[in-house]
């Protein structure tokens, strides 16, 4: 009997390698009824992460296809290759369903798994004049934009802040969100109730990973459990609409 692999083969893909970022082949597997990347990287050799934990599950959303939906303007040209020429490129395969603004480098936090590695101190805030330019790329890119998120950094410690809303709400996107920590939020109760007069159509997207001390200690670099409790009190008090957001940390 010949021998055999310890995972069935799927599919064959394009990925970045964890150390260096840099384009790498990639194997789809499934293996222990969970699906899984299978990476190689010429300087960094081997790697493996999971990518869904159901097969079947994996298996049914890959076969949901439909016609690509262009943004009304590409802003890049192909040259490198994806992922390296994202802007939208001309070979992008879908418009923006979310666009992300970022209006601030800095957080009231400095949290140790800040992928964008904000602080207090970190880089500075976008000028109104820089981000009435990006909203007005997105609009260009889009016409009417289905969501825009407001991010950083955490965009409520921008001083301009609602100045930043009044900007977003004369352009003709649909939905606005505001991606926040909720420390402000969980202070000020009169900045809650600004924020509420901004709806509908006004989401806060609020960062919520738990209540144990323990772990906002390592995620957050302090314990905000208070803060979150008061952050969630308050939205409700004005009933403003809210997504409540998990980040998640192997281990």
């Amino acid at each position: 009997m010949a021998n055999t692999r310890d995972y069935i083969y799927y599919d064959y893909t394009k990925s970045l390698c964890p150390e260096c970022l840099m384009l790498c082949d990639a194997k789809i597997v499934f293996q222990d009824a969970k699906v899984f990347m299978l990476k190689n990287c010429k300087v960094h050799g081997d790697s493996k992460v999971m990518i869904a934990d159901d097969v079947e599950y994996y298996k049914q959303i890959r076969n949901y296809n439909k016609q690509s939906e262009m943004p009304l303007k590409f802003n890049t040209k192909v040259h490198y290759g994806c992922p390296y020429d994202c802007g939208l490129c001309t070979d992008h395969e879908q418009h923006s369903c979310l666009t992300v603004i970022e209006v601030t480098d800095r957080c009231n936090l400095a949290c140790p798994t800040c992928y964008a590695m904000s602080s207090p101190n970190y880089g500075r805030h976008r000028t109104l004049e820089e981000i009435n330019r990006m909203m007005d790329v997105v609009v260009a890119n889009e016409g009417e934009p289905d969501v825009v998120q407001l991010s950083g950094g955490e965009p409520t410690v921008h001083p301009d802040f609602f100045a930043i809303l009044d900007l977003a709400k004369t352009k003709p996107i649909k939905h606005l969100m505001v991606n926040t920590n909720g420390i402000r939020i969980a202070k000020d109760i009169n900045f809650v109730e600004k924020l509420a007069s901004y709806m509908p159509d006004f989401e806060i997207y609020l960062q919520f990973d738990s209540f144990d001390a323990g772990v906002l200690t390592r995620l957050r670099g302090e314990d905000l459990t208070e803060v979150r409790k008061k952050a969630i009190a308050n939205l409700n008090q004005f009933n403003v609409s809210t997504t409540l957001v998990v980040t998640l940390q192997k281990g």
